[in-house]
């Protein structure tokens, strides 16, 4: 799961198991959308089972394992891959399905990302699962990647992702299959990061408080945060999840702003050669401020994918 890198910048290294406590127990991305949000409860339950000693000791090997069986470097399957531990550990739960197709005469229509026994009260659960991270692009929510938005996204849950097991050929599968879903739950984690402004617009680089992330081009960045003694380091995918912790990456093996800007050149080069990068600051105590170094022309193609006038950004 190693992200491409440049020794320029260096990594952090991801905890899986505290990536896995934030994915039990971090808020949805949006609740503005009619869909079935696990509840409160539910998520607390969950994540109280994994946070004891006991369950960290014994489970925390396995975990371990379990993730460096998977050869997938993608993010969504490494955050399913979490959910299916929770699901096969957790004693409230049975695992019947992941990725369960629905055909209909050989064409898949969609997939259930899980559909699970839910035993305090004998249910059978269909969740649909995403980890999503989108940047501000005027008034959207875009992927760093330009393939994805939060407004698409959510639609297509509403519209398609949950509605399908009520198509009759689907339905008729699962009644074949000895599946008898009963209620469907949706959960989304994940962050957004607005707009970092130019420097001339902000007030002194701070700490960043819980949520509060951005996304900038190198030139940006260095301006804005070159008055700091911060270290940052670039993030490969299983380190977007939980919050670094003291013990992911020591200010040795990290750079101030100051000295980024001395590597100016060949992180540009980077981002031109793999797009957006997350980076993170921290230190002693843990993560001090996140955001995405974006190519210069990032938020011209984002704006041109989005049909918006670009607004100077």
């Amino acid at each position: 799961m190693q992200a491409v890198s440049n020794p320029s910048l260096p990594q952090a290294t991801p905890d899986h198991w505290n990536n896995l406590l934030w994915a039990l127990r971090s808020p949805d991305i949006t609740q503005n959308a009619a869909l079935p949000w696990l509840p409160e409860s539910r998520r607390q339950r969950l994540h109280d089972y994994f946070s004891t000693a006991g369950s960290r000791k014994y489970l925390r090997p396995l975990l371990l394992q379990s993730i460096e069986a998977n050869t997938s470097r993608r993010l969504g399957i490494y955050f399913e891959n979490l959910f299916a531990f929770a699901f096969e550990y957790h004693p409230d739960y049975a695992l019947i399905a992941r990725n369960l197709p629905l055909r209909n005469q050989g064409k898949t229509m969609g997939e259930l990302d899980f559909v699970v026994h839910h035993l305090p009260d004998d249910t059978v659960e269909h969740w649909e699962l995403a980890v999503k991270f989108y940047l501000q692009v005027g008034d959207l929510w875009v992927g760093p990647g330009l393939k994805d938005r939060l407004d698409i996204k959510l639609s297509h849950t509403c519209d398609h992702q949950l509605p399908i097991i009520h198509n009759p050929t689907a339905h008729a599968q699962l009644q074949a299959e000895g599946i008898h879903i009963q209620r469907q739950w949706t959960l989304m984690p994940g962050r957004l990061f607005h707009t970092l402004p130019p420097a001339s617009q902000q007030l002194q680089a701070t700490a960043t408080s819980a949520g509060d992330y951005w996304w900038a081009n190198l030139t940006t960045f260095l301006t804005t945060f070159a008055g700091t003694q911060w270290h940052w380091h670039q993030l490969p995918k299983p380190c977007w999840l939980a919050p670094l912790g003291s013990s992911q990456g020591t200010p040795e093996q990290a750079l101030t702003a100051g000295a980024m800007g001395d590597h100016s050149d060949e992180i540009r080069t980077l981002l031109q050669a793999r797009g957006p990068i997350c980076v993170a600051a921290s230190d002693h105590s843990g993560e001090l401020s996140r955001g995405f170094l974006v190519p210069d022309d990032w938020y011209s193609r984002a704006c041109q994918g989005a049909h918006l006038p670009p607004s100077g950004a």
